[in-house]
């Protein structure tokens, strides 16, 4: 039985598999409600395959998973987190006619389900795999992936191609073929208080500092090649009366290439105050370095392109801002990303898959890792990342 036919026909299971791990909330930073989750990813694991997922024990976040089926030295990684950003109760569950809404319903639960499902489709249509498969699960993706980062590293060094889980573009469905690295930055600035009316030339304004270095962060934008600073947040002072001797800045830098990002990490490395007496320390740095794209990471998605069309459909690829685990893997193995669910309103009120795109793009992830497991000859992984 085909993939497509396969999934059409258990359409419901999948709906309420989907259901079921929507239902159970999971917080990047609440450990009780991430295991909670965990528990629910583990008890499909053992419903469909009479086995459970290596855990990786956390002590204040959730949980890490691994599971692995199939044969051969080579492997094939997938990759998908299942905390999110809504708190216990924040969203309800409910399906319209053509759509269901759910808290991480799109980024990405449902995308971790397909991976499930296609693990389910392999058992029961007894394919072999020619390649081990190892999908990872972690819990902290959407703060930064602070614990599980050396672990998804790990496991890029030994895979020949990732693939990331995470919802397609929205509304348009493309494949993302590269993501902007991301860094982080806040200035720490101090200066010296004073009264504003009495003595203002005693005083050293934070703030004015604060000001002056906001310009030149803002003319670092390169917007033709595609590095974008964003001073998103600002604080200092308090009474109207006072000299300011303390004010804060926070940076979101984006970057296409390595280069880039390393060329504004190395200006906050060397920044300096403007006026002397006052003090800036700068905390922060790069925290994803870019998902650059290659030759590689485009034969892997002319791959699923193909296959969605032998599916009835067609998909395109897409460069995004957004940063994901995929940005790690890339460092050290192909990788192609967006291979999870269509919808919209990623960390909105409104997040949502489409129901008529589930069918289609669980057979499509499913027939592309199995030509790639099976069929394609890959160049191995990138030993020096």
């Amino acid at each position: 039985m085909e993939a497509f036919d396969f999934f059409t026909l258990h359409e419901k299971d999948i709906k309420d598999d989907i259901k079921r791990l929507v239902l159970a909330d999971s917080p990047s930073q609440n450990k009780e409600l991430l295991d909670l989750c965990k528990d629910v990813i583990q008890s499909m694991f053992y419903d469909y395959f009479h086995v459970k997922a290596t855990e990786y024990a956390m002590e204040h976040n959730g949980n890490h998973l691994r599971f692995e089926m199939g044969e051969g030295t080579e492997q094939i990684l997938m990759i998908g987190h299942y905390d999110t950003v809504w708190d216990r109760g924040a969203l309800p569950y409910r399906e319209e006619e053509d759509k269901i809404f759910g808290p991480g319903i799109l980024d990405m639960k449902s995308g971790l389900v397909s991976a499930i499902w296609f693990f389910k489709y392999v058992q029961k249509m007894n394919l072999p795999l020619k390649r081990r498969v190892v999908f990872f699960l972690n819990s902290d993706e959407e703060i930064g992936s602070p614990t599980s980062r050396a672990l998804i590293e790990e496991e890029a060094k030994k895979s020949v191609a990732a693939f990331i889980l995470e919802p397609a573009v929205t509304v348009s469905g493309e494949l993302k073929i590269a993501r902007k690295g991301t860094s982080r930055y806040l200035l720490n600035i101090r200066g010296l208080a004073s009264h504003a009316g009495n003595n203002p030339r005693d005083g050293v304004s934070a703030i004015t500092e604060a000001a002056r270095q906001i310009l030149n962060i803002d003319a670092l934008n390169d917007y033709e090649k595609g590095t974008t600073l964003n001073v998103g947040m600002i604080q200092g002072g308090g009474k109207l009366n006072v000299v300011p001797d303390e004010a804060h800045v926070g940076v979101d830098v984006r970057s296409v290439t390595r280069t880039e990002q390393e060329r504004i990490d190395d200006y906050f490395e060397e920044l300096k105050p403007y006026d002397q007496r006052t003090k800036i320390e700068i905390d922060g740095g790069i925290n994803r370095p870019p998902m650059e794209r290659d030759e590689d990471s485009e034969e892997l998605f002319e791959i699923a392109q193909e296959e969605a069309e032998e599916l009835g459909f067609d998909v395109e690829e897409a460069s995004v801002g957004g940063a994901s685990d995929g940005n790690f893997t890339s460092l050290y193995t192909p990788t192609l990303d967006g291979l999870g669910l269509v919808g919209d309103g990623i960390h909105a009120e409104h997040e949502h898959i489409v129901k008529e795109h589930i069918i289609e793009r669980f057979a499509l992830l499913t027939n592309t890792l199995l030509e790639v497991v099976n069929e394609i000859e890959m160049e191995g992984n990138r030993d020096d990342g």
